[in-house]
């Protein structure tokens, strides 16, 4: 059930990032942490070492994002 809820999120923040609303491409970002979050519980509870990684760089990457957006606004 999990890996769906991550999976919805994931496909939400993409929608959002790919409209053309600059207004609301934060929220597309901040889903897109709980993605990654929900990805990286997923991975480290299966043990997989390598994708635990990429996800802990990928949730970097995205809260930096929500951190530029605000930083901006």
């Amino acid at each position: 059930m999990i890996r769906w809820i991550a999976c919805i999120f994931g496909i939400t923040a993409a929608t959002i990032h790919a409209s053309a609303i600059i207004s609301i491409q934060w929220f597309g970002w901040l889903i897109c942490v709980g993605s990654i979050s929900l990805w990286l519980y997923i991975a480290y509870k299966d043990e997989d070492n390598a994708r635990v990684v990429q996800q802990l760089y990928f949730l970097i990457i995205a809260i930096i994002a929500v951190y530029n957006w605000f930083k901006v606004a």
